[in-house]
């Protein structure tokens, strides 16, 4: 059994007549071009909500609306399940390369697994998945948003191409946030 003083707060997953809890977690460096997509996903995202594009980082305790977090890292970290586990939904966001049989926008639900090295701080979002079950008791439903990246040299712009890709991954993000009941569309209640 674990010693519960040392857990962080507990948040009690949302009842199904309440809004479920949705964490976002873009990772990629943001200095190789399409590989910082998902820093400029989860900025167009905030600003379409009406919310504060510039509270991404991890450090930020805050989230952007109750129930809504989104956070920018560098790369996935074992430390991460602290504050994942305490989430209904996590949606890890990303690039690809192609020739990995992936759409243009890849949307995948992800299983907890084990790798090799789980110490080390370059995780799949499939083991930080397995570090909350382990380590919490909890697994949040998870998925992968990635887009396809068609540049990764040096530089912080995206490509056309990428940057289209991720108007669309925006998209689909809105439509989670508004099932979620995060939010709703223009117009409604």
């Amino acid at each position: 059994m674990q010693p519960t003083a040392y857990l962080p707060e507990h948040r009690e997953p949302a009842s199904d007549e309440g809004a479920a809890s949705l964490l976002l977690i873009g990772y990629g460096n943001s200095s190789r071009r399409d590989d910082g997509v998902a820093e400029h996903i989860l900025r167009r995202l905030l600003a379409a909500l009406g919310l504060d594009p510039d509270c991404l980082l991890a450090e930020d305790e805050q989230e952007q609306r109750p129930g809504l977090r989104a956070i920018l890292v560098h790369q996935l970290a074992p430390e991460l399940a602290e504050l994942a586990w305490r989430y209904d939904t996590l949606v890890f966001i990303d690039a690809h390369v192609a020739g990995v049989g992936w759409a243009s926008v890849e949307w995948q639900p992800i299983e907890p697994t084990v790798q090799g090295g789980m110490s080390g701080h370059h995780l799949k979002p499939g083991v930080v998945l397995s570090l909350c079950e382990t380590l919490y008791g909890r697994q949040p439903r998870a998925y992968m948003l990635s887009v396809l990246g068609h540049d990764f040299d040096f530089g912080e712009t995206l490509t056309a191409e990428t940057s289209a890709l991720a108007d669309q991954a925006v998209q689909r993000l809105l439509e989670l946030v508004f099932a979620s009941g995060l939010a709703s569309r223009v117009g409604e209640g």
